[in-house]
């Protein structure tokens, strides 16, 4: 009943997202690919790839961040959490199946329209390095996982229904506009993976693994925090 309430106030801003993201990046690739001329190299259709994975790594951060907003403490700032909390299940348990619901989603929002836009580049360009399309969802997800980690942790602390989401975003605004000297530390950098690409725009370096692994394990503590803060706060 849980995993059914959960997906039922999540559904909407997920499908949405789902379908947004998948036209959006399809269409982008299409655009670019759809009058080829004669002089083209194949960097070229691996740039397009490339943009159709900005246009979708900004719209992941952001239907993200909506996915994990809300929870307790949003109703008890409409004064409903009451009834949650009168369900047989601990606070633990409240917050696991949240998060579990929040994070499936943002795996299949990474998945599903880059497999789409992959398969639109390869039918329409000459992009079609599987390996490449492989790599990209890696550091889209290693990377995001922190951005999604920290949108739970605002979501935990601040109850506006509106504050939460702008924090957030600030938090992702402040990743773009870090100095290249923390890109090492900074979550959106490993998800334009644009250090790992050559001026071809196709790839110079093998998977980082460290770094992606660094990544979840940070977003791991994100995510313990956040169930204490929710376990100890009074509603």
């Amino acid at each position: 009943m849980l995993w059914y309430k959960a997906w039922l106030e999540t559904r909407t801003r997920f499908l949405i997202s789902l379908a947004g993201m998948t036209a959006l990046g399809c269409y982008r690739v299409w655009e670019l690919d759809r009058n080829p001329e004669p002089w083209y190299k194949l960097d070229y259709y691996y740039f397009a790839l490339r943009s159709g994975h900005q246009l979708i790594t900004l719209m992941w951060i952001v239907a993200a961040t909506l996915l994990l907003m809300g929870g307790l403490l949003r109703e008890k700032a409409l004064g409903v959490s009451s009834f949650t909390l009168a369900l047989p299940a601990s606070r633990r348990r409240l917050m696991g199946v949240r998060i579990g619901t929040g994070f499936g989603q943002g795996l299949v929002l990474a998945i599903v329209p880059w497999s789409a836009m992959f398969v639109t580049a390869a039918l329409t360009g000459q992009a079609r390095s599987i390996f490449q399309a492989w790599f990209s969802i890696v550091l889209l997800i290693g990377g995001g996982a922190v951005i999604a980690g920290v949108a739970l942790l605002v979501s935990a602390l601040i109850e506006g229904e509106y504050t939460a989401p702008m924090v957030s975003f600030g938090f992702a605004i402040l990743c773009g506009n870090a100095p290249k000297s923390l890109e090492f530390v900074n979550p959106l950098g490993l998800m334009g993976g644009r250090a790992y690409l050559g001026g071809s725009n196709m790839l110079v370096r093998p998977i980082p693994w460290i770094h992606v692994t660094a990544n979840l394990c940070v977003t791991a503590i994100l995510v313990g925090i956040s169930v204490k803060i929710v376990e100890r706060r009074d509603f």
